[in-house]
Formats: C-alpha cells, sequence, structure tokens
C-alpha cells in the first residue's frame, strides 16, 4: 500500500513538473511575441506564437486563446487575411467555452477589424454589432470604443447618419465618465462623419473644438488627422485661406512626430492650393519613398508567407506519412486478431469435436455392456426349466437304471447358482473410491438437477457440491455431466 502511495506521488510530481516547465516555457515564448510585435517584427511574432502553442496543455484554454489572438494579429500586419481570420475564429471558439464577455467581445472586434482591412464592411458589421452585445454593462470604455469603431464601419459603408449615431453614443460615454482624451477623439471622429454626410457648417464647428481638446491633451497623431478633416472641410466650403493654415500645421506636426503618411496627405492639399512645382517635386519624392517603402514590406510579407507555406506543405507531407504508418499498423493489428480468432476457433472445435468422440466411445461401451447384461438375463431365466424337465427324467433313469452320476448334479447345483446369480445381477462396482455423499450427489446430478437444488436437497452450500462435483471429475477424468451421467449408469450408480 505505501508503494502505491509512493508510486502515484511520484507520478503527480512528473505531471507538476512536466508542466511548469511547459508553463515557464510558454511564458518566455509569449514575451518575445511580445516584443517582436511591438518592434514590427511581424514573421518573428508567428514564429514565437507557433512555438508557444506546442507548450501549452490541452486544459490550458485561456493560453490557447491569447495565442491565437496573437496569430490573428500577427498575420493581419502581415497581410495573410485568410490565416488571420482562421486564428481569430479558433480564438473565439476558446473564448465562448471560457464564457468571458470581454474576451469574447475582444476576439470579436479583433475579427471586424481583420475584415475591415479587407473592405468586407458588412461582414466586419455583422461581428462589430456582437461584439458590442458582449460587452458588459459596467465598462463603459470597452463600449465607447465599440461604438466608434462601428461608427467608422458603417461611414466605410456610406451610412452616415447610422454612424454618426454610433459616433454620438460613444462621445456620450466617455463624457459621462469625463474621458477628455477619448472626447477629443470622439468630436474628430464625429466632425469626420458630418463631414461626409455633406453638413459641412457643422463639421466645421465639431472639428475645431476637437482640434482645442486634442491640443489640450497632447494627442499629435490624431490632432494630425484632425486637421487634414479640417483641410478638406475648409476647400468644401471655399475657404482656401483656412485651408492652407491647417494644411502647414498638418504638415509641421507630422514632419516632427514622423508621421509620413499625413504629411504626403498636407503636402498634396498646399500643392493644389498653392499650385507649387516645389511642393509637387516633394509629394513625388515622398510619394516615391513611401510606395517602395510598401513594396519592400510586400515583398518581406510574400516571402513570409511563401516560407509559412513552404513549412506548412513539408508538415502534410510528413503528416501523410505518419497516417500511412498508423493505418498500416491497424491494418497489421487486424491481421493478427484475426489469425487470433481463428486459432481460438480451430482448437475450440478441435476440442469439441474430441469431446463428441470420447462421449460417443463411452456410449457405445454402455451400449455393449446393456448387450451383454440383457444376454445373461435371458439364459437364467432359460436354465430352470430345463431342469424342471430334467428332474423327473432323472428319477425314472434312476429308478430303471440305478444310481445317478454325483458328478452331473454337482454341475447342475453349481448351474442353479450362476443362473440364480444372473437373475438378479449385482451393479458393477468402480475400482475408485467414492464417498457416500459423492454418489449421492452423482446420482442427483444423473437427474439432471442443478447444484443449488443438489444442495437444498442434501442440506448443504452450493459451494460444497460444486467442491464435491470437481473432486468427482477429478478422480474419475472426465470434464462434462454428460460423461459423468454414462459413467453412473456403467457402474450401476444409477438405473436406465
Amino acid at each position: 500500500m505505501r508503494m502505491c502511495i509512493v508510486a502515484v506521488g511520484l507520478i503527480f510530481y512528473g505531471l507538476s513538473s512536466t508542466f511548469a516547465a511547459n508553463a515557464k516555457k510558454y511564458s518566455e515564448l509569449y514575451a518575445k511575441y511580445e516584443e517582436c510585435y511591438d518592434s514590427g517584427d511581424y514573421s518573428g511574432s508567428v514564429t514565437y506564437l507557433e512555438q508557444a502553442l506546442t507548450n501549452i496543455h490541452t486544459d490550458s484554454i485561456f493560453w490557447f486563446s491569447d495565442t491565437y489572438n496573437g496569430l490573428a494579429y500577427a498575420y493581419w500586419r502581415l497581410g495573410n487575411f485568410d490565416k488571420a481570420v482562421d486564428f481569430g475564429q479558433k480564438a473565439l471558439n476558446y473564448d465562448y467555452r471560457i464564457n468571458d464577455s470581454v474576451r469574447i467581445s475582444t476576439s470579436l472586434a479583433v475579427l471586424a477589424s481583420i475584415f475591415t482591412h479587407q473592405r468586407l464592411y458588412s461582414d466586419a458589421e455583422h461581428y462589430m454589432r456582437d461584439a458590442i452585445r458582449f460587452v458588459p454593462t459596467n465598462n463603459s470604455l470597452l463600449l465607447a470604443r465599440r461604438y466608434s469603431t462601428l461608427g467608422e464601419i458603417l461611414s466605410a459603408q456610406n451610412k452616415h447618419n447610422e454612424a454618426i449615431n454610433c459616433i454620438q453614443q460613444a462621445y456620450r460615454i466617455d463624457s459621462a465618465d469625463n474621458r477628455n482624451d477619448k472626447v477629443a477623439i470622439r468630436l474628430s471622429q464625429l466632425g469626420s462623419a458630418y463631414m461626409q454626410n455633406g453638413d459641412y457648417k457643422k463639421a466645421d464647428a465639431v472639428l475645431a473644438s476637437a482640434s482645442e481638446k486634442l491640443r489640450a491633451v497632447g494627442n499629435n497623431t490624431s490632432l494630425c488627422i484632425n486637421l487634414i478633416a479640417q483641410t478638406k472641410n475648409h476647400i468644401a466650403l471655399g475657404r482656401k485661406a483656412d485651408a492652407e493654415k491647417t494644411a502647414d500645421e498638418c504638415l509641421r506636426l507630422a514632419g516632427q512626430i514622423g508621421q509620413r503618411k499625413n504629411k504626403l496627405d498636407a503636402l498634396r492639399y498646399l500643392a493644389d492650393l498653392q499650385d507649387s512645382p516645389q511642393l509637387y517635386r516633394q509629394v513625388l519624392a515622398l510619394n516615391d519613398s513611401l510606395y517602395n517603402e510598401q513594396i519592400s514590406q510586400q515583398v518581406a510579407d510574400f516571402e513570409v508567407r511563401y516560407a509559412t507555406a513552404e513549412k506548412e506543405k513539408e508538415i502534410a507531407q510528413q503528416q501523410v506519412v505518419i497516417d500511412r504508418q498508423q493505418n498500416a499498423l491497424i491494418v497489421l493489428a487486424v491481421v493478427i486478431a484475426a489469425i487470433v480468432v481463428a486459432l481460438s476457433l480451430f482448437f475450440m472445435v478441435r476440442r469439441m469435436r474430441r469431446d463428441i468422440e470420447h462421449t460417443e466411445k463411452m456410449a457405445r461401451e454402455l451400449f455393449v455392456t446393456g448387450s451383454q447384461i440383457s444376454a445373461q438375463t435371458e439364459i437364467s431365466s432359460a436354465e430352470p426349466k430345463r431342469a424342471a424337465k430334467l428332474e423327473p427324467d432323472s428319477q425314472t433313469a434312476s429308478q430303471s437304471d440305478g444310481a445317478v452320476d454325483q458328478s452331473t448334479v454337482q454341475t447342475e447345483k453349481k448351474r442353479g447358482v450362476e443362473i440364480k446369480t444372473a437373475d438378479n445381477p449385482e451393479p458393477t462396482q468402480p475400482d475408485i473410491q467414492l464417498s457416500p455423499r459423492e454418489i449421492e450427489i452423482i446420482r442427483a446430478s444423473s437427474q439432471g438437477k442443478l447444484s443449488k437444488e443438489i444442495a437444498d436437497e442434501l442440506g448443504i452450500s452450493k459451494r460444497t457440491v460444486e467442491n464435491h462435483k470437481y473432486a468427482i471429475y477429478q478422480k474419475l477424468g472426465i470434464c462434462n455431466n454428460t460423461e459423468l451421467i454414462l459413467y453412473a449408469v456403467k457402474h450401476g450408480i444409477v438405473k436406465m
């Protein structure tokens, strides 16, 4: 017992040590993934996350959710949207198993963003509405962010009124919680939505208010976007001077914070407004630079996708080989099982045939013994009649001829004894010594009674009866009840 406890303890210790080692390895790989992702090395992020997957225990569904979401983000950044959606769906399935509404909402929002980048806005809208539905009522920050993103998706589909309603909802939520940085962003988004809807005057006031708040909170990235929107709105209103002012401010600010895309947009607006060849040359140079960077990134992404595809192809080929080996093992196991069954049936039939032959042999012996007994019985019944006939003749012969041969008389007497014995044959006693209890059990078994019935009749237990029957089988060298009955009849223990 003590050894069993020690063994179980060692097993649990080994399992816990393995789990701890896997958890440590997973944490290290996940940390490396985050470093790569933050530095823009998305291919490295994929590599570390795929290694992390091999160190996750099957029951660690939280880790699976985080890892699959990370792979969805990485492949999304690499432009491999099919794999991004696939891993996003896997993460969502694990989140449903966890039954965590925040996790479910996050995974749905990731899928919505991936579809947005593919310009599949209807799918993106569907997932984002579901993401809003799963946001807990007490998480106002997340709810405002979801409404804001849905507004942008609706704007891309030219559903401007719905978009304005969603952004206003986000604005009200952030305002109620005094999140000034978020309120400034929501106002900027709302102004852009008004502008896209053609309400330029309302857009002008909202965008101006948003720019002031963005300057106050120091959000220069969002301020650049706001200044571009103001420039477009000023042009739409015919205010060229205001448009040049906002475009110039955006150009300087984008250069300071390194926002090259916003800088290019500001240069384009200024070149058009001022009709300046010098600015056009700057636009072309910056555009070429950005284009070359984009091409380089696309080439790098293609190389990553190609390497990933080759790796998957290699894994698929290895899996085919493994499947073939497994199928071969299954076929071999089936063949071995069939051979074992066939051999078992062969030996079973052989044993049954041997038992039948043995039973037939005993039946023939019993038939011969019964025939001999019948013949002796007939002879013994005929001898007294013959003796009765011969006796008067003997007396007459003695009177006429004299004395009778004494030897003949003695012979007749002996024959009479033999005939008497034949009339009442005694059962042949077996050479094997059986106890009275065993003989009782043999007789009861010959009548077809079961062990329970014999036990009730003799007042003993069923187990005792079975022990006696086993001892009888051992003594007589038999193996079934049929042979026992034949033995009992042959040796006169029971009568036919």
